[in-house]
């Protein structure tokens, strides 16, 4: 009876899976059109960091107490942050005591875009420069995860995952 529930959870869990991991979506829309404004909700949301645009910062995030940053770098080790007051707040005041914008050229390569109806699960490879800015610079390779929930018509970061690695191997 044990041997006979475990493989039926496992089979439920397998499914589960399959069907999570396809794009779920109706015959209406249009993924390259969703894929793009992912993109740039990324895109801005990083430019206004580098920028120290609070505002334009914070309108690239939903603001609830279930999200979260996950985060390693070699100058400030393991960055872990939950709930939107907790996050925009640090924020807020990281960008108040760094207030000049740091000016980089940062590529994003290798995205692999997951969409449903409602939510996107992304990953890809951020390159950011060596600007010398000792709090808030991010040089070399960084594998980033996002999560984006569509609020209002709107997506909407829900969850940042980033590991410096610094190496600047895969640039072109």
């Amino acid at each position: 009876m044990k041997t006979k529930i475990k493989v039926f959870m496992l089979t439920l869990l397998v499914t589960a899976c399959q069907e999570t991991s396809t794009v779920d979506q109706d015959e209406t829309t249009d993924i390259a059109k969703e894929e793009e404004a992912i993109k740039a909700v990324i895109v801005a949301e990083s430019r206004a960091f580098w920028q120290k645009d609070y505002e334009a910062w914070a309108d690239q995030w939903h603001h609830e107490d279930y999200i979260r940053i996950l985060g390693w770098w070699e100058g400030g080790g393991v960055y872990v942050r939950e709930g939107w007051e907790i996050i925009g707040g640090g924020m807020k005041a990281l960008m108040e005591r760094n207030p000049e914008p740091n000016e980089q050229n940062e590529v994003n390569k290798n995205y692999n875009i997951r969409i449903s109806k409602s939510m996107a699960w992304v990953t890809f490879d951020q390159y950011g420069t060596d600007t010398g800015e000792a709090a808030m610079d991010m040089p070399g390779k960084a594998p980033n995860t996002r999560i984006l929930e569509k609020v209002d018509g709107q997506w909407k970061i829900v969850y940042v995952g980033w590991l410096l690695e610094g190496s600047e191997e895969g640039e072109e």
